[in-house]
């Protein structure tokens, strides 16, 4: 690593001519022989897995909640050792189907009728990311004390998130009081105690019984286990938002199941990004998994010898390997639908990736491996979805049955609700974009300029030196 320059004597340049030892290595050149790379898809293969999707009978979804969140890191100090904040902003954005319906038949629009697709309610949150303490702790308990404030605090009149982290981790749904969850560690530092067991009745915070510091029950997240004192806290920003989107989204399905389990039909959720959840956060793919199969076995009122399921939920992309791999088939996706078109079928289409196919095409990995694809980060399975007016998205699906290596069309959960609601959403601002994301992109969203300027400034302004 170079030397980096803090005055007047210049940074230390890289060498010109290093590359050729790398070059000239046998054991480099060894390894790039057996290197490979995931190839194209043919037409024919992706003709073959493609499935028609057809039009509901009934549409029961009237009603739309995306959910997407931001973060910025702010510098609260230039000079060396520098400290940093990290500024949050997520939240759920609300509107009914038919207010967007009737915007496709007005002249023109106004203010207040596109006020109505702009229902939001938003959750803000600082958490201090490097050398900054709270209350003269330590960064790491610093963050574990923010979070815990946070997630215990009552936002916008409503009952805290913290009580839909114990509902979703404890199963609450399920009515089992022995339901437990094990911290391998007490996340104190130089704390001996391991194996402490939480259970539905502990309480949000409790004394280690062995360094008497607080062990709080947001402590079941993991962050704390990526904090450095001395690196700080960076690693830790996009697993903490992506696992309050994912707990805003459950606290309100949580809402809706306690209020009246039919109203959670006539819903579609949207996660802006796959339903996974990835580094030390997995821990709450499990109890998702299991939600979403609770939900999908829910008997029929009208019938009980069936099911009705009532979990509509779908995570949309707008990046990386799926996306761009689905970029790579879009034409081979078209001359299916224009094949389709002339036997007189106009339909949307979606291609179920399997672990062969994901494997083959999409990202390294054993094309035969019987463990699914995602199964410790993902609670839903993968597809691409081309709708029936040319736009195309990676979808995440919750499938009945658990995580399958080979999902087929019957496997995802109300997927032919889910997809023609999807298919209502266009937004012609962007490419494949769907209105609930790109509002709620909008509307919570922190950016470059000025938001980075004006939270450092506000940062500066309010923390004592």
């Amino acid at each position: 690593m170079a030397y980096s320059s803090r005055g007047r004597k210049p940074m230390e340049r890289a060498s010109k001519i290093s590359h050729a030892n790398i070059i000239a290595s046998p054991e480099v050149q060894a390894l790039l022989s057996e290197c490979s790379i995931p190839r194209v898809a043919d037409t024919e293969t992706i003709a073959e897995l493609l499935v028609q999707v057809p039009d509901p009978e009934k549409q029961p979804i009237k009603a739309v909640i995306a959910v997407d969140g931001s973060f910025r890191e702010a510098l609260v100090r230039d000079e060396f050792p520098s400290a940093t904040l990290t500024f949050f902003a997520f939240g759920p954005l609300y509107f009914k189907l038919e207010d967007l319906r009737q915007l496709d038949h007005e002249t023109f629009i106004a203010p207040e009728d596109l006020a109505k697709l702009k229902t939001i309610q938003r959750f803000p949150l600082a958490v201090p990311t490097r050398n900054i303490s709270r209350r003269g702790l330590g960064l790491q308990d610093s963050i574990r004390l923010t979070l815990h404030e946070f997630l215990f605090k009552r936002h916008h009149d409503d009952e805290p998130l913290g009580v839909t982290l114990r509902w979703l981790v404890f199963r609450q749904w399920t009515g089992d009081r022995t339901q437990s969850r094990t911290l391998e560690h007490c996340p104190n530092l130089g704390c001996t105690r391991e194996k402490i067991v939480l259970l539905p009745d502990t309480p949000d915070v409790f004394d280690c019984q062995v360094c008497g510091k607080p062990i709080y029950l947001a402590d079941v997240l993991r962050l704390h286990e990526l904090v450095d004192d001395e690196q700080g806290a960076s690693r830790i920003t996009p697993y903490l938002l992506s696992a309050l989107e994912t707990l805003a989204l459950v606290h309100l399905i949580r809402a809706l199941w306690e209020m009246k389990p039919l109203l959670l039909r006539e819903v579609l959720f949207i996660k802006d990004g796959p339903l996974a959840l990835f580094g030390q956060v997995f821990t709450l793919v499990e109890p998702l998994k299991d939600l979403a199969t609770f939900l999908g076995q829910f008997p029929d009122p009208a019938n009980p010898t069936r099911t009705l399921p009532l979990l509509n939920v779908v995570g949309l992309e707008k990046s990386g390997s799926f996306v761009e791999h689905a970029a790579n088939i879009e034409k081979s996706l078209d001359k299916a639908q224009d094949a389709a078109r002339a036997d007189g079928i106009d339909a949307g289409v979606m291609l179920p990736l399997s672990n062969e196919y994901i494997y083959k095409y999409v990202i390294p990995g054993d094309p035969g491996s019987t463990i699914p694809y995602g199964q410790n980060t993902y609670w839903g399975g993968k597809m691409i979805f081309k709708a029936k007016d040319g736009s195309t998205y990676v979808a995440t699906v919750p499938t009945f049955g658990g995580h399958k290596s080979k999902p087929e069309f019957k496997d995802f959960m109300n997927l032919t609700e889910v997809l023609a609601a999807v298919s209502e959403l266009r937004c012609s601002m962007y490419d494949n974009a769907l209105i609930p994301v790109a509002l709620a992109n909008r509307l919570v969203s922190l950016s470059e300029a000025p938001s980075s300027r004006i939270l450092e400034t506000f940062a500066k302004d309010s923390i004592r030196r």
